[in-house]
């Protein structure tokens, strides 16, 4: 992880999200680069004043901060400095359910379902970012096993243990000898060593991972999404964006490759 990009209105929410990127980017030796896009102009020369204080700040902390002030709209312009770049990382803040921010809002829920890189959304100010135990729940089918470097990588960076999590549920029954066997499958294709196999029965995905979480006292929540949007999103729904919502820890998100086929079951999704 070398770059680590962070979008911030200035707001107590986006400063969680700051401070979770700072001891993120001092572990990594990571540039820390913070995002304001403000289309106003009487309000982009005030947060030309701000984002400079927020720099020299974190530069103080010894961080290798950049500031990035943008005079556009808001829309799309995340995902675009993501790209431009090269980021390994988004971090989000949050003030808690359906993203009602105006920077942190919409924009969240759309970044997370088109980045093609992680996105980590944090609610709650963190003291000390601490990653010992990592709940990731999965289908643990083969589309999973190239974005989960992503997730192995956090683990080892902070010596955390990864609880696998399958979630069975009424409407996505399989049997327990079938389950154990995709998890053993991908815990050798993957070479994982420090983890938990756990199999939890719950009426829906998105609340038996949050369950399951807040039994084990779990620091980190790690999900895939396959990234629907439009009609499908509403059919579907997304089990990624709905424990982001919900969750009371820090969700660290990662868009699966595009599917060719849909032919697949989703989950989390």
């Amino acid at each position: 992880m070398k770059k680590i990009l962070v979008p911030t209105d200035f707001s107590e929410h986006a400063e969680n999200a700051v401070n979770a990127a700072v001891q993120l980017a001092l572990e990594n030796e990571a540039e820390l680069f913070l995002l304001h896009v403000q289309s106003k102009k009487k309000l982009f020369d005030k947060a030309e004043n701000q984002m400079q204080e927020a720099v020299e700040a974190l530069k103080k902390r010894g961080v290798n901060a950049k500031p990035v002030l943008l005079h556009k709209k808001l829309e799309g312009s995340i995902l675009k400095q993501t790209k431009e770049l090269n980021a390994d990382l988004v971090v989000m803040g949050s003030q808690g359910q359906n993203f009602s921010d105006k920077l942190l809002g919409s924009n969240t829920d759309r970044v997370l379902r088109m980045s093609k890189v992680p996105v980590l959304v944090v609610k709650k100010e963190l003291t000390n970012f601490n990653v010992e135990n990592i709940v990731f729940a999965s289908t643990f089918f083969r589309e999973n096993e190239p974005v989960f470097e992503h997730i192995h990588e956090f683990a080892k960076a902070h010596n955390a243990k990864t609880h696998l999590l399958k979630v069975i549920t009424p409407s996505s029954f399989e049997n327990t000898p079938y389950s154990e066997r995709l998890i053993d499958d991908f815990v050798k294709a993957v070479g994982l060593k420090n983890y938990t196999v756990n199999i939890f029965n719950y009426e829906s995905a998105h609340q038996g991972i949050l369950e399951f979480s807040k039994r084990l006292n779990a620091d980190l929540i790690a999900l895939t999404t396959h990234g629907k949007k439009g009609l499908s999103k509403y059919i579907a729904g997304s089990t990624a964006e709905t424990v982001t919502d919900d969750a009371e820890i820090p969700v660290l998100s990662i868009k699966l490759p595009e599917q060719k086929s849909n032919s697949a079951i989703l989950f989390p999704e």
